[in-house]
């Protein structure tokens, strides 16, 4: 069999034998059942390694090149905190793991979830004479595996700036706590699972894991501000102010071995932080190992599927539908887009987290300003326009709406005696507007309402009507093949940049916002052409066509 860089993992994987068997894995049985999961990668290529379907099967390390790019790319943010001479590693490497494991910590919710609660091998392995603890072992470090990769392409270009800058010793404490941030998001991640997996199951248990993602994902989102936070300008110099509920923020631990070995800052606190960024992956390790065969039987409730209270859509979905929806086919796209919005497991696991990220976001940029300023100044702030932020929501979902889990039963709508696809693409635009952006929208509405005022409420209509006007040209731009047609293994990992590819088109949509503002009767006169290009948008890019087309079976 040809060798490939999976098997080279696994004669490193190697040379930890004694170490693993002391846990009280069968090693011989674990490397084979993790020889057999790389194979299958290399088929059914997880989302981190994905690649462009359309084309031949690579090698294993050009999948591994021409996946992780982009992540070293993203790394590039963390060297100017790198090489920034301050002598404050607190605040600069404080900043530099507050950004590393919010990706890393993202990318384990998203990505690497499935990997761990991954259940069909178990009807093959679990009838064989292999102990729980073997097989828990063989999917942590499967997922352990991946995680390394993410993490050694996001932090080669600042390991590099770190042992030019500031020599080797610097380089080898990065790259041992590189090590211990892994351990510690990995097993955190799988206790949690193994706690939720305890007291619940069936759909009950599928339905809390998704909540416990989205909270998650915010919690990343504040935490990292809350390191921020940690610091005060004092004399035009950043102080380090220490606080109990700073003992809640990983990055500051790892931060503080270096303000106490390098900058001479060593106090109790310090102590006490450096101390926790390595007591608390150890002894989270050692309580995983312990608990793996209860996570491998508590994992069975993941086959057992109770009835969902999910499906009940019916009345609301067929509500909505006909007053957005004229034709009768559009509204049946919009129901069946709607149920799968809200039921399909793998869509929420990868599109939910972006829902909550989206409401908590506008209020993490108020945090630094309410600090220098009185709340009846920022009541009367332009801080009103960080409502756009929202509107990122229109990106993350729509380049989503192409996947599915169930992506083989699109042959329905072949088979179905449809003209063509407008009806499908607006019905799913129109779900994903109607259930999923204007309760989000809605909800931050009326905080803003209340923060700033009744005066807001002119910009908080200009806001809508621009993101209404959003969808459908997001849906035409991104929306290459039609909604839940495509497999998630067919994800590609550049999607992400049309995120920041949005950016710009959001602030020129604010400056615009600014300009008709300061413009007597402006505001009106920018809402008026914006509902003509709402009408114009919706109207002319998903036109139906009368055209007959080709009914298509995929087998």
């Amino acid at each position: 069999m040809e060798e490939s860089s999976d098997f080279r993992t696994l004669k490193i994987l190697d040379r930890f034998r004694p170490i693993i068997a002391r846990t009280g894995a069968d090693y011989d049985v674990l490397r084979l059942i993790l020889r057999v999961k790389f194979q299958m990668d290399q088929r059914r290529v997880p989302t981190i390694l994905s690649n462009n379907s359309g084309k031949k099967e690579r090698k294993e390390g050009n999948q591994f090149l021409r996946s992780l790019w982009l992540y070293g790319l993203m790394g590039l943010m963390m060297v100017p905190f790198i090489v920034w001479d301050t002598g404050h590693f607190m605040l600069q490497m404080g900043l530099v793991f507050g950004i590393l494991m919010f990706m890393i910590m993202t990318s384990m919710i998203s990505d690497f979830s499935s990997v761990l609660l991954d259940i069909r091998d178990r009807n093959i392995i679990m009838t064989k004479p292999v102990n729980g603890r073997t097989v828990g072992m063989a999917r942590a470090i499967h997922a352990g595996i991946y995680l390394l990769l993410l993490t050694g392409s996001l932090t080669g270009i600042p390991l590099i700036a770190a042992l030019v800058t500031h020599g080797i010793g610097f380089f080898l404490i990065f790259l041992v706590e590189l090590i211990l941030i892994n351990m510690l998001i990995l097993v955190t991640t799988s206790l949690i699972y193994l706690f939720m997996m305890k007291f619940l199951d069936g759909e009950k248990l599928k339905d809390m894991i998704n909540m416990v993602q989205i909270l998650l994902s915010v919690g990343i989102a504040i935490g990292y501000q809350l390191v921020i936070r940690s610091f005060s300008i004092i004399d035009f110099g950043m102080v380090f102010t220490p606080a109990w509920w700073q003992l809640l923020l990983p990055p500051l631990w790892y931060a503080a071995a270096y303000e106490w070995l390098f900058a001479g800052g060593g106090n109790v606190w310090i102590y006490t932080f450096t101390a926790l960024a390595v007591l608390v992956p150890v002894v989270s390790m050692i309580v995983y190992v312990k608990l793996m065969p209860s996570f491998e039987l508590y994992l069975e409730k993941m086959a057992h599927s109770g009835q969902s209270s999910g499906r009940r859509r019916g009345r609301w979905d067929r509500l909505i539908s006909k007053v957005v929806s004229r034709s009768r086919e559009e509204q049946a796209c919009f129901r069946l887009s709607a149920s799968m919005m809200r039921n399909e497991r793998e869509f929420k696991l990868k599109v939910y987290p972006s829902l909550g990220l989206s409401f908590v976001l506008p209020y993490v940029f108020w945090f630094t300003e309410l600090q220098s300023s009185t709340w009846a100044e920022f009541r009367q702030s332009s801080f009103v326009y960080t409502f756009y932020i929202v509107l990122m929501l229109v990106v993350t979902v729509v380049v989503m709406l192409k996947f599915s889990g169930q992506y083989k039963a699109f042959w329905t709508f072949r088979a179905a005696p449809m003209a063509n696809d407008s009806a499908l693409y607006k019905g799913a635009l129109k779900a994903f507007l109607c259930n999923m952006f204007l309760p989000i929208f809605l909800a931050n509405a009326i905080l803003f309402t209340w923060t700033f005022g009744s005066r807001i409420l002119p910009d908080i209509a200009i806001i809508m009507l621009t993101a209404t006007a959003l969808v459908p040209l997001a849906g035409k731009l991104l929306l290459r093949k039609p909604p839940f047609s495509q497999s998630f293994s067919m994800a590609q990992q550049s999607d992400g940049w049309y995120v920041f590819a949005a950016l710009p088109v959001l602030a020129m949509l604010w400056g615009v916002h600014v300009f008709f503002r300061s413009v007597s009767g402006g505001v009106w006169i920018y809402g008026a052409l914006l509902i003509v290009a709402n009408v114009l948008l919706w109207t002319l890019l998903f036109r139906e066509k009368k055209t007959a087309r080709k009914r298509s079976v995929a087998v």
